[in-house]
């Protein structure tokens, strides 16, 4: 009997859906809105098609894939992928990692997966492949009749005796702040290259990191460096999608963001928009902060109305104090507003009202901490960090301002470049204001070490004025919203 046209059709859709990701992607998406299909989501599902392919010949895939954030990458790769792959593969019964920058993340993306296989869509293409009984967890499971094992690992996780037929390592970072810290990233590194590369299962493997660049010395950035220098490093392949391309395209993914969207992400951002919408992160060095785009007031007319908080760098070890130069005590008091662009975009001004700072020994210290708060009132709440070295600080100044203020901790782990680097966007769009007649005389020494960091001889006075900032903003430290 001949099939319907409606039948004729589901079935030349299922058949596709099973030798291609982006008829798989299609078949089986599980979200409650339509599949938005843009340039970037055709590219990547052919390439992942040819690299499971190129795994059935015994040949070796390495990916670098690079989009803006909010694109849809972690849909394709860490959760399509991943369920298509068992499917089609599931003769060779082959095992897979998944990691990411966190824990969370990744489970979430293993339930997916899970989800996925489970379901009747996924069911009809290959009958039998799903989730062994008796695996709920989304760190490891097997497949059903199958040796193949899938382990969900945050990087830096344990990965003793797991190895993979594909891993995929998607956002490595989560925000602009810990992209900031070299310390952060030379543990990505250390994770990826002693734990993540060494398991690879034989014959081929597929290799695939994919993320929004944040850094240009980030996951992404070392590889590439480490390609340039080591010939017998895995030769990785770029697929790079920035949010424009002068000659070819305006903007990458009308289907989904209009160019509104774009304009105001890129307002929001700054700099920052080469790195997270580009995917062509710039190089770090001094002259971060622009001060010449810092706005004086020498009246509060049109200050706006919000709770100020202030933030303090001390100076509280005898190294810090003593040399021909010492360290100062800084506090800077200001408050944080928010400018709302649209489609999710954020702005933030920085409003500094009050500085004060000293090179003083800790009693006359003590003293200016005091006198200060007193003049603030209790309304303004006292902010200083007590995270790893810093808890000494925060001992001392609940200890000087008991009866007199509210004193709150500041736990913001990572350097201190990674702690200022959500500030940048503010000081570019000239979203800084200073009362002039509240700083003093250390206006100027604020805005000379703001100006040189981070190569500056000092940075106390920047410190404190992050302390504020993140007593009020609300984004972890990674100076947009997405």
């Amino acid at each position: 009997m001949a099939l319907s046209v409606k039948r004729a059709k589901f079935e030349k859709a299922r058949r596709l859906a099973k030798r291609d990701l982006l008829a798989f992607l299609r078949w089986c998406w599980w979200m409650p809105h339509d599949l938005v299909v843009g340039r970037h989501t055709r590219a990547i599902c052919a390439r992942l098609t040819q690299a499971s392919d190129d795994w059935r010949n015994g040949i070796s895939t390495y990916l670098l894939i690079e989009v803006p954030f909010r694109h849809g990458k972690s849909d394709i790769v860490s959760r399509a992928f991943p369920a298509w792959f068992l499917g089609v593969n599931a003769d060779r019964q082959p095992d897979g990692i998944m990691s990411g920058y966190g824990v969370s993340l990744v489970r979430g993306f293993s339930k997916r997966v899970k989800r996925i296989m489970e379901g009747a869509r996924y069911q009809m293409l290959f009958p039998g492949v799903k989730p062994a009984r008796g695996s709920n967890k989304a760190e490891q499971w097997s497949v059903e009749n199958s040796a193949g094992i899938v382990t969900a690992q945050g990087l830096g996780g344990s990965l003793t005796g797991f190895g993979g037929h594909f891993l995929i390592v998607d956002d490595y970072c989560k925000n602009r702040k810990e992209a900031a810290s070299a310390t952060y990233r030379d543990s990505t590194w250390d994770s990826f290259r002693n734990d993540l590369l060494t398991r690879a299962n034989s014959p081929a493997a597929i290799r695939i990191v994919c993320a929004t660049p944040w850094h240009i010395d980030d996951l992404r950035g070392r590889i590439k460096a480490e390609m340039a220098k080591n010939p017998d490093f895995p030769r990785f392949e770029e697929l790079q999608f920035p949010a424009s391309k002068p000659g070819e395209y305006d903007f990458l993914f009308p289907e989904r963001f209009p160019p509104e969207w774009y304009k105001a992400q890129r307002a929001s951002l700054g700099k920052q928009a080469a790195a997270l919408l580009d995917c062509e992160p710039a190089v770090e060095g001094g002259n971060r902060f622009d001060t010449s785009k810092v706005v004086l007031h020498y009246t509060l007319d049109g200050w706006p109305a919000g709770r100020d908080t202030r933030g303090w760098d001390l100076a509280s070890s005898s190294k810090q104090r003593d040399g021909d130069d010492p360290d100062r005590t800084w506090g800077v008091r200001g408050l944080i507003r928010n400018i709302h662009l649209g489609h999710g975009a954020i702005q933030r001004e920085i409003w500094v009202r009050s500085i004060v700072a000293c090179q003083d020994e800790a009693p006359a210290r003590d003293a200016l901490i005091r006198a200060t708060a007193q003049a603030d009132g209790y309304a303004v709440p006292q902010h200083v960090e007590a995270f790893g070295g810093y808890k000494d600080a925060f001992t001392t100044l609940k200890a000087v301002l008991s009866g007199v203020s509210v004193v709150r901790a500041s736990r913001l782990p990572g350097d201190k470049s990674a702690k200022l680097a959500p500030l940048e966007p503010s000081f570019d769009a000239k979203l800084v204001h200073v009362y002039a007649p509240g700083c003093g005389k250390w206006l100027d020494t604020w805005l000379a070490e703001f100006g040189a960091f981070p190569d500056g001889k000092h940075d106390d006075g920047p410190d404190a004025t992050a302390v504020m900032y993140h007593s009020q903003a609300s984004t972890g430290g990674s100076g947009f919203v997405c």
